[in-house]
């Protein structure tokens, strides 16, 4: 079966709204699942969206967030979440990034207290829209094994580079590391 993808942005910004996101907030968070979605990475896109009603079932997730400053450098700051939905919180660290790297030439912003942010590539991509080059990380929960253990002990610890190439596509290197 297909869906539009306008009727599928449509769904998902109303199930966030259900949950008690702001308007602002649930259509910022459809945009990085259905951007997944479009790139080719179902695993990431609206599949995902029952995993984020479960997780706000569990009070794990704040509608809600103050994403805020906690500390601040020219050219660096830490955000803090609030619990809020990493698919908001992670584009609100990137554009101060962003910011200050326009205003200095670097910016590296680390985010607290937040949720699953999607697919790395969304957010480094946001840089290479003000043609800067985009870097995007964050940890996960342990789901390798070493070589040689029975125990889960590595997250996938998901990245992506994303570089601005002039009238070609931008070069992206979204991976994890398992």
């Amino acid at each position: 079966m297909l869906i539009k993808e306008a009727s599928l942005r449509i769904f998902t910004q109303n199930i966030f709204l259900k949950i008690g996101c702001s308007l602002e907030h649930a259509t910022l968070a459809a945009d990085v699942l259905i951007r997944s979605d479009l790139r080719g990475i179902d695993s990431h896109g609206v599949a995902r969206l029952s995993g984020y009603v479960r997780l706000w079932e569990k009070n794990r997730i704040n509608p809600n967030p103050n994403i805020k400053i906690v500390h601040e450098t020219p050219t660096t700051a830490t955000v803090d979440g609030d619990a809020g939905l990493g698919l908001v919180v992670a584009p609100f660290a990137m554009q101060v990034a962003i910011e200050k790297a326009e205003k200095y030439g670097s910016g590296w912003v680390s985010v607290r207290n937040s949720n699953h942010f999607g697919i790395a590539g969304y957010h480094a991509l946001l840089a290479v829209e003000k043609e800067m080059i985009g870097f995007a990380m964050t940890n996960a929960s342990p789901l390798v094994a070493p070589t040689f253990s029975n125990e889960r002990m590595l997250g996938t610890n998901p990245m992506c580079y994303a570089f601005p190439a002039g009238k070609y596509p931008p070069l992206i290197v979204d991976m994890a590391t398992s």
